[in-house]
């Protein structure tokens, strides 16, 4: 065998590469960097959601699901923006929108909502989606169920409120706090005015320890969610928005 091909040479070569990755997977998996990604994305978010006059519906978000489940088919952080959505609608005796398809036919983002809704109902007073309007100034439920990422949730939002004679929009945007900057940008470009209710925090303002240092699968994910919301944000300008 070649001496080039030889694992020795190979480890001698890249020594530096596999280093330097090994460093960064490390410091990815730590508490400490995924909260400092995650703070640009969520601190200006993180704060009560100021009650505003002159507001036509609340937007929710979806964000994943989970088919063949026993109950609450939504995912972690789909199923907290549905919840604070309602109590937004609710309180403020406002319209919902949940906007969310998915990408699997099978088993739609919406069906999981509809279906957690069913369960819901089991507890609390929540009525079923209606054909009532979205202009209609009291809280009821309606559906877009044909988006599959946060571009065309906000495209295919203004197309139904368009249907409803509403042309500019006032809202409450309920998404998850890491994804609140991406998603004001796209809705804002499609002809709404957003107010921002975000939910579905990431960061853990307790106090850092010793422990923090170490690497651990939630903190590298937190640093995932970060890094994608980066990069759509990053995305946006090749799409002049």
């Amino acid at each position: 065998m070649s001496s080039f091909y030889s694992p020795h040479f190979i480890a001698k070569r890249f020594r530096l590469f596999f280093l330097g990755n090994a460093i960064i997977f490390y410091l990815l998996s730590t508490t400490y960097v995924a909260d400092w990604l995650l703070a640009p994305l969520e601190t200006p978010f993180n704060k009560p959601l100021e009650k505003q006059t002159s507001v036509d519906a609340v937007i929710v978000l979806g964000g994943g699901n989970t088919k063949g489940v026993a109950n609450l088919p939504l995912s972690t952080d789909a199923y907290k923006r549905m919840m604070w959505g309602l109590m937004v609608a609710k309180s403020n005796n406002l319209p919902l929108l949940f906007s969310g398809g998915g990408t699997s036919k099978e088993y739609l983002e919406s069906d999981a909502f509809l279906d957690s809704l069913k369960e819901l109902k089991l507890y609390l007073e929540i009525p079923t989606p209606t054909s009532k309007s979205l202009n209609a100034k009291e809280f009821s439920l309606h559906v877009e169920d044909k988006s599959i990422d946060t571009y065309q949730n906000a495209e295919l939002s203004k197309v139904a409120f368009e249907k409803a004679g509403l042309k500019e929009p006032t809202i409450y945007l309920v998404t998850s706090a890491y994804h609140m900057k991406r998603s004001i940008r796209l809705y804002e470009h499609f002809g709404f005015k957003v107010i921002p209710a975000a939910t579905n925090f990431k960061i853990n303002a307790k106090t850092k320890d010793e422990w923090d240092y170490l690497p651990n699968a939630h903190a590298f994910y937190k640093s995932y969610v970060a890094l994608h919301e980066y990069m759509g944000l990053f995305s946006l300008k090749f799409r002049g928005i």
